[in-house]
């Protein structure tokens, strides 16, 4: 709308008043979304048509894939001394090998065998609950017999590893069965019961022979003689190294005269090179006749001497006397240690002395009821031997059992091709791409109505821009 300014002194120019821009309701209407769609059904129907043309496209040209599948049974071992059963390998360990060894081993020797470059993948995996071995791989039907063979290998590799610790374990058990069995033979004959009988009365006289003679006196003579005699020479030896020590601690003090001896004569040649020095220096400047030179010459000879002198005593100073000093020092420690070894040798010697007494007291309270047990085992001979021969065949049952429940590890059913396709079928493709063909179809459709709107409104917006200009401009 325009209108009409008037004035006094300027003249009338038409004044535009924009109208406040129109704010939609926050709330949509079906009608006019039904009516956008109906607009842009063009739009719609064209991404419809290329979603259904690629989902086509997809159906046709993708290659079918089968499910190659087998499950690893896992065999099992006793389980420690019992009659339970427990996996040779736990699922864990099994899958890992599979997985970290013997896919990829099948994989390279099938593809060094085959000279075949076509990246085969195996997978393992443990059904949740269960402790079986699921190999499982999906490929195309042309690909089949080269799975096929690379499951069997790796059936067979696990089948093997599994075998040598079943053999080993059969082996074992059967080894201990036929030891039962021998010894439960042994237990029926009727002559082991009379070898038993003058076994026992045999360590019931050993027994009693020996609570005698350890009830003799002369019985811990000789021990205590022995004991006696390294101890005597134990002591010997702890005097000799207690005179080497002090000869050592007499020898290091005299080191410590020596080093003061040493520096007394190294101070003294310095004074005499200084002195030389003084007198080579007015010999030099002196230095006029032949007896001036023979003079020099003999000053020097005598520094060259002093020097010499000098340079070996600070060497048996600083070198030799501290070479010397950490060998005495060396050799205290080694004396000291010896020391204390011959004095814990000592008290180990006086310790054995009492326990030798104490062991004998110890030994014939011991003996004497040991006489007394053989004496009562005598009399319960024949009801032990009975109760030996029922845990034996007790035994011999366990061991059977245990045999019994040692399975191999072996494959449920040789590598299988799925019947059907894995993955979604064509009328799946084809159905899933009509939905996405709507859906975007619907998003392009409210997009080109966008992009309309937009352009709609710049085309309003112009002539008032350029009037707004015109204005401004007068």
């Amino acid at each position: 709308m325009t209108k009409a300014v008037r004035g006094t002194d300027t003249p009338q120019v038409p004044q535009v008043v924009l109208a406040e821009p129109w704010h939609e309701e926050d709330s949509i209407s079906l009608i006019d979304l039904w009516k956008v769609l109906s607009r842009r059904r063009g739009v719609i129907f064209g991404v419809l048509a290329l979603a259904l043309l690629a989902g086509l496209l997809l159906a046709l040209l993708m290659p079918a894939k089968y499910t190659y599948t087998t499950a690893i049974e896992i065999g099992t071992k006793p389980a420690g001394t019992g009659t339970g059963t427990e996996p040779i390998e736990t699922p864990e360990t099994v899958l890992a090998k599979i997985k970290e060894s013997y896919i990829p081993q099948a994989l390279h020797d099938f593809t060094q065998a085959q000279e075949d470059d076509t990246g085969y993948e195996v997978e393992g995996r443990i059904p949740k609950g269960s402790e079986l071995i699921v190999l499982e791989a999906k490929a195309p039907e042309e690909d089949g017999p080269a799975y096929l063979t690379i499951m069997q290998t790796v059936i067979d590799k696990v089948e093997g590893d599994h075998r040598r610790v079943s053999a080993v374990i059969r082996s074992n058990l059967k080894t201990q069965l036929n030891q039962a069995r021998l010894a439960l033979d042994n237990l029926i004959d009727p002559s082991t019961l009379a070898v038993e009988k003058r076994a026992l009365e045999s360590k019931l006289l050993r027994a009693r022979l020996e609570l005698e003679r350890l009830k003799d006196p002369l019985t811990l003579a000789l021990p205590k003689k022995d004991l006696q005699t390294r101890k005597a020479k134990a002591e010997e030896s702890l005097a000799d190294l207690r005179d080497k020590a002090n000869l050592l601690k007499a020898r290091y003090q005299r080191l410590d005269e020596v080093d003061k001896l040493l520096k007394q004569q190294i101070a003294d040649l310095r004074t005499q090179i200084d002195d030389a020095n003084s007198r080579r220096a007015k010999a030099i400047a002196n230095l006029a006749s032949e007896a001036s030179a023979m003079t020099m010459l003999m000053i020097d000879n005598e520094l060259q001497q002093n020097r010499t002198r000098l340079a070996a005593l600070e060497e048996r100073l600083f070198i030799k006397q501290q070479d010397a000093r950490e060998q005495l020092e060396n050799q205290i420690a080694a004396n000291q240690r010896e020391y204390a070894i011959q004095r814990e040798a000592i008290s180990k010697i006086d310790q054995e002395l009492d326990k030798l007494v104490r062991d004998n007291e110890r030994a014939q309270k011991l003996q004497a009821p040991r006489v007394g047990e053989l004496e009562e085992q005598l009399r319960k001979l024949l009801a032990d031997h009975q109760r030996k021969i029922a845990r034996q065949q007790q035994a011999i049952e366990q061991l059977e059992i245990r045999f019994n429940n040692l399975q191999t590890t072996r494959a449920l059913s040789p590598p299988l091709q799925s019947l059907e396709p894995a993955g979604p079928g064509k009328k799946i493709i084809l159905i899933l791409s009509l939905f996405l063909g709507l859906f975007l179809g619907i998003f392009a459709a409210f997009f080109v109505e966008f992009l309309a709107k937009v352009r709609q409104e710049d085309d309003e917006q112009s002539p008032q821009k350029k009037i707004t200009s015109s204005n401004s401009i007068s």
